[in-house]
Protein backbone atom coordinates (compact mmCIF):
# COMPACT_ATOMS: atom_id res chain seq x y z
CA UNK A 1 0.00 0.00 0.00
CA UNK A 2 1.38 3.39 -0.96
CA UNK A 3 1.74 5.80 1.95
CA UNK A 4 -0.25 8.97 1.31
CA UNK A 5 0.73 11.53 3.91
CA UNK A 6 3.70 12.49 6.00
CA UNK A 7 1.92 11.29 9.11
CA UNK A 8 1.29 7.89 7.53
CA UNK A 9 4.90 7.74 6.36
CA UNK A 10 6.13 8.31 9.89
CA UNK A 11 4.04 5.39 11.07
CA UNK A 12 5.17 3.07 8.30
CA UNK A 13 7.03 -0.02 9.45
CA UNK A 14 9.40 0.33 6.51
CA UNK A 15 10.56 3.75 7.64
CA UNK A 16 13.51 2.58 9.75
CA UNK A 17 15.27 0.33 7.22
CA UNK A 18 14.68 2.82 4.40
CA UNK A 19 16.16 5.59 6.54
CA UNK A 20 19.26 3.54 7.41
CA UNK A 21 19.88 2.57 3.78
CA UNK A 22 19.34 6.16 2.58
CA UNK A 23 21.67 7.60 5.23
CA UNK A 24 24.42 5.11 4.34
CA UNK A 25 23.98 5.89 0.65
CA UNK A 26 24.13 9.59 1.54
CA UNK A 27 27.59 9.21 3.10
CA UNK A 28 28.89 7.64 -0.11
CA UNK A 29 27.17 10.24 -2.30
CA UNK A 30 28.61 12.96 -0.07
CA UNK A 31 32.10 11.71 -0.90
CA UNK A 32 31.29 12.12 -4.59
CA UNK A 33 29.83 15.57 -3.97
CA UNK A 34 33.20 16.65 -2.59
CA UNK A 35 34.73 15.64 -5.91
CA UNK A 36 32.08 17.67 -7.73
CA UNK A 37 32.58 20.72 -5.51
CA UNK A 38 36.35 20.75 -6.03
CA UNK A 39 36.63 19.71 -9.68
CA UNK A 40 33.66 21.10 -11.61
CA UNK A 41 34.44 24.81 -10.98
CA UNK A 42 38.02 24.08 -12.05
CA UNK A 43 36.86 22.35 -15.26
CA UNK A 44 38.33 19.00 -14.16
CA UNK A 45 36.82 15.59 -14.85
CA UNK A 46 34.83 14.08 -11.96
CA UNK A 47 35.75 10.59 -13.21
CA UNK A 48 39.50 10.64 -13.82
CA UNK A 49 41.92 10.70 -12.16
CA UNK A 50 40.87 9.11 -8.88
CA UNK A 51 40.84 11.00 -5.59
CA UNK A 52 44.04 12.89 -4.84
CA UNK A 53 45.41 15.31 -2.28
CA UNK A 54 44.71 18.86 -3.50
CA UNK A 55 48.04 20.02 -2.05
CA UNK A 56 50.61 17.43 -3.13
CA UNK A 57 48.58 15.67 -5.81
CA UNK A 58 49.31 12.17 -4.44
CA UNK A 59 46.63 9.58 -5.19
CA UNK A 60 44.45 8.69 -2.20
CA UNK A 61 43.92 5.00 -1.44
CA UNK A 62 40.48 3.52 -0.90
CA UNK A 63 41.01 3.14 2.85
CA UNK A 64 41.89 6.84 3.03
CA UNK A 65 38.64 7.72 1.30
CA UNK A 66 36.07 6.23 3.68
CA UNK A 67 33.44 8.94 4.32
CA UNK A 68 34.01 10.87 7.58
CA UNK A 69 35.98 8.02 9.20
CA UNK A 70 39.16 8.46 7.15
CA UNK A 71 39.30 12.19 7.86
CA UNK A 72 39.00 11.51 11.59
CA UNK A 73 41.59 8.71 11.57
CA UNK A 74 44.05 10.87 9.62
CA UNK A 75 43.28 13.80 11.94
CA UNK A 76 42.38 16.01 9.02
CA UNK A 77 45.79 15.77 7.34
CA UNK A 78 47.16 14.18 4.20
CA UNK A 79 49.09 10.99 5.04
CA UNK A 80 51.72 11.81 2.44
CA UNK A 81 52.50 15.53 2.76
CA UNK A 82 50.98 16.23 6.17
CA UNK A 83 49.08 19.29 4.95
CA UNK A 84 45.61 19.95 6.43
CA UNK A 85 42.56 18.58 4.61
CA UNK A 86 39.60 20.92 4.71
CA UNK A 87 36.87 20.09 7.22
CA UNK A 88 34.47 20.67 4.36
CA UNK A 89 35.03 17.07 3.24
CA UNK A 90 33.60 15.26 6.30
CA UNK A 91 30.99 17.99 6.80
CA UNK A 92 29.59 17.53 3.29
CA UNK A 93 29.63 13.72 3.67
CA UNK A 94 27.89 13.87 7.04
CA UNK A 95 25.33 16.43 5.91
CA UNK A 96 24.49 14.36 2.84
CA UNK A 97 23.92 11.31 5.00
CA UNK A 98 21.73 13.31 7.38
CA UNK A 99 19.73 14.85 4.52
CA UNK A 100 19.15 11.51 2.81
CA UNK A 101 18.14 9.92 6.11
CA UNK A 102 15.77 12.80 6.91
CA UNK A 103 14.13 12.57 3.48
CA UNK A 104 13.67 8.80 3.84
CA UNK A 105 12.32 9.12 7.39
CA UNK A 106 9.83 11.76 6.28
CA UNK A 107 8.60 10.05 3.14
CA UNK A 108 8.89 6.43 4.26
CA UNK A 109 9.07 3.66 1.64
CA UNK A 110 8.16 5.95 -1.25
CA UNK A 111 9.13 6.08 -4.88
CA UNK A 112 9.79 9.77 -4.30
CA UNK A 113 12.77 9.21 -1.97
CA UNK A 114 15.47 8.82 -4.67
CA UNK A 115 14.36 11.91 -6.58
CA UNK A 116 14.13 14.06 -3.48
CA UNK A 117 17.56 12.86 -2.35
CA UNK A 118 19.05 13.80 -5.73
CA UNK A 119 17.63 17.31 -5.44
CA UNK A 120 18.92 17.60 -1.86
CA UNK A 121 22.39 16.49 -2.99
CA UNK A 122 22.31 19.00 -5.84
CA UNK A 123 21.40 21.85 -3.51
CA UNK A 124 24.14 20.85 -1.08
CA UNK A 125 26.78 20.64 -3.81
CA UNK A 126 25.85 24.08 -5.11
CA UNK A 127 25.94 25.55 -1.61
CA UNK A 128 29.32 23.99 -0.78
CA UNK A 129 30.71 25.33 -4.06
CA UNK A 130 29.43 28.80 -3.24
CA UNK A 131 30.91 28.67 0.27
CA UNK A 132 34.22 27.69 -1.35
CA UNK A 133 34.16 31.08 -3.09
CA UNK A 134 33.07 29.81 -6.50
CA UNK A 135 29.84 30.52 -8.41
CA UNK A 136 27.40 27.55 -8.46
CA UNK A 137 28.08 25.64 -11.72
CA UNK A 138 25.27 25.54 -14.27
CA UNK A 139 26.11 21.94 -15.18
CA UNK A 140 25.63 20.69 -11.63
CA UNK A 141 22.31 22.50 -11.31
CA UNK A 142 20.97 21.37 -14.68
CA UNK A 143 22.05 17.72 -14.41
CA UNK A 144 20.99 17.35 -10.77
CA UNK A 145 17.63 19.06 -11.24
CA UNK A 146 16.89 17.10 -14.42
CA UNK A 147 17.70 13.76 -12.78
CA UNK A 148 15.74 14.60 -9.64
CA UNK A 149 12.76 15.81 -11.66
CA UNK A 150 12.75 12.66 -13.80
CA UNK A 151 12.80 10.42 -10.72
CA UNK A 152 10.10 12.44 -8.95
CA UNK A 153 8.04 12.59 -12.14
CA UNK A 154 8.18 8.80 -12.42
CA UNK A 155 7.13 8.54 -8.76
CA UNK A 156 4.15 10.84 -9.37
CA UNK A 157 3.10 8.93 -12.48
CA UNK A 158 3.35 5.60 -10.67
CA UNK A 159 0.71 6.73 -8.17
CA UNK A 160 -1.15 9.19 -10.42
CA UNK A 161 -0.54 12.13 -8.09
CA UNK A 162 -0.80 14.75 -10.77
CA UNK A 163 -0.67 17.74 -8.44
CA UNK A 164 2.84 16.75 -7.36
CA UNK A 165 3.91 16.54 -10.98
CA UNK A 166 2.24 19.83 -11.90
CA UNK A 167 3.56 21.64 -8.86
CA UNK A 168 7.11 20.51 -9.53
CA UNK A 169 6.86 21.58 -13.17
CA UNK A 170 5.55 25.00 -12.15
CA UNK A 171 8.33 25.39 -9.58
CA UNK A 172 11.02 24.58 -12.13
CA UNK A 173 9.51 26.89 -14.75
CA UNK A 174 9.23 29.79 -12.30
CA UNK A 175 12.82 29.27 -11.15
CA UNK A 176 13.95 28.97 -14.76
CA UNK A 177 12.32 32.27 -15.64
CA UNK A 178 14.38 33.92 -12.91
CA UNK A 179 17.62 32.12 -13.78
CA UNK A 180 17.52 32.44 -17.59
CA UNK A 181 17.86 36.26 -17.92
CA UNK A 182 20.69 36.36 -15.38
CA UNK A 183 22.45 33.44 -17.08
CA UNK A 184 22.24 35.16 -20.47
CA UNK A 185 23.49 38.45 -19.04
CA UNK A 186 26.35 36.68 -17.29
CA UNK A 187 27.35 34.95 -20.51
CA UNK A 188 27.38 38.25 -22.39
CA UNK A 189 29.60 39.78 -19.72
CA UNK A 190 31.89 36.75 -19.85
CA UNK A 191 32.21 36.53 -16.08
CA UNK A 192 31.58 32.81 -15.55
CA UNK A 193 28.53 31.06 -14.15
CA UNK A 194 25.44 32.92 -12.95
CA UNK A 195 24.90 32.79 -9.17
CA UNK A 196 21.19 31.93 -9.50
CA UNK A 197 21.48 28.33 -10.75
CA UNK A 198 20.75 27.06 -7.25
CA UNK A 199 17.14 28.18 -7.70
CA UNK A 200 16.36 25.28 -10.06
CA UNK A 201 16.51 22.40 -7.53
CA UNK A 202 14.87 24.67 -4.96
CA UNK A 203 11.99 25.36 -7.35
CA UNK A 204 11.52 21.64 -8.01
CA UNK A 205 11.28 20.80 -4.30
CA UNK A 206 9.07 23.76 -3.39
CA UNK A 207 6.71 22.97 -6.24
CA UNK A 208 6.53 19.34 -5.18
CA UNK A 209 5.69 19.95 -1.51
CA UNK A 210 2.72 22.22 -2.25
CA UNK A 211 1.59 25.77 -1.59
CA UNK A 212 2.01 25.87 2.20
CA UNK A 213 5.50 24.41 2.17
CA UNK A 214 6.49 26.60 -0.78
CA UNK A 215 5.27 29.73 1.02
CA UNK A 216 7.40 28.88 4.05
CA UNK A 217 10.35 28.14 1.79
CA UNK A 218 10.12 31.36 -0.22
CA UNK A 219 9.77 33.46 2.94
CA UNK A 220 12.78 31.75 4.51
CA UNK A 221 14.80 32.13 1.31
CA UNK A 222 14.08 35.88 1.22
CA UNK A 223 14.92 36.32 4.90
CA UNK A 224 18.25 34.49 4.59
CA UNK A 225 19.11 36.40 1.43
CA UNK A 226 18.48 39.75 3.14
CA UNK A 227 20.43 38.70 6.24
CA UNK A 228 23.43 37.57 4.21
CA UNK A 229 23.31 40.73 2.09
CA UNK A 230 23.51 42.84 5.25
CA UNK A 231 26.36 40.65 6.53
CA UNK A 232 28.31 40.98 3.28
CA UNK A 233 27.79 44.73 3.16
CA UNK A 234 29.13 45.07 6.69
CA UNK A 235 32.19 42.96 5.86
CA UNK A 236 32.72 44.80 2.57
CA UNK A 237 33.10 48.03 4.51
CA UNK A 238 35.80 46.29 6.51
CA UNK A 239 37.53 45.07 3.36
CA UNK A 240 36.48 41.43 3.83
CA UNK A 241 33.71 41.11 1.26
CA UNK A 242 32.97 37.93 -0.70
CA UNK A 243 32.96 38.08 -4.49
CA UNK A 244 29.86 35.89 -4.74
CA UNK A 245 26.33 36.08 -3.44
CA UNK A 246 24.73 33.67 -0.98
CA UNK A 247 21.89 32.61 -3.26
CA UNK A 248 22.76 28.91 -3.06
CA UNK A 249 22.93 29.01 0.74
CA UNK A 250 19.63 30.88 0.97
CA UNK A 251 18.02 28.50 -1.54
CA UNK A 252 19.21 25.44 0.38
CA UNK A 253 17.91 26.77 3.69
CA UNK A 254 14.66 27.84 2.05
CA UNK A 255 14.22 24.41 0.49
CA UNK A 256 14.78 22.73 3.85
CA UNK A 257 12.26 25.09 5.42
CA UNK A 258 9.72 24.25 2.70
CA UNK A 259 10.14 20.53 3.36
CA UNK A 260 9.87 21.00 7.13
CA UNK A 261 6.90 23.34 6.70
CA UNK A 262 5.07 20.73 4.64
CA UNK A 263 5.89 18.12 7.29
CA UNK A 264 4.57 20.28 10.15
CA UNK A 265 1.36 21.17 8.34
CA UNK A 266 0.71 17.54 7.40
CA UNK A 267 0.95 18.11 3.66
CA UNK A 268 1.10 15.05 1.42
CA UNK A 269 4.76 15.17 0.42
CA UNK A 270 5.03 11.57 -0.67
CA UNK A 271 3.39 10.12 -3.74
Amino acid sequence: MVVRTVGDAAASGARAPVTVVAAAAGLAVGSFLNVVVYRVPRALSVVRPGSFCPTCGTAIGSWENVPVVSWLVLRGRCRHCGEPISARYPVVELLTGVLFGAVAWTLGAHWGVPGMCVLAATALALTATELDGQPPPASVSLVGTALGAILLGAAALADRRWWHLGGMAIGIVVAGCVVAPEALATRRRGVGSAPLWALLPAGAVMGWVGALGAAVGVATFAAVLVATAVFRRTHARQGRGNAYTAVALAAAIGTTAAFVGAFVTGSSIGT
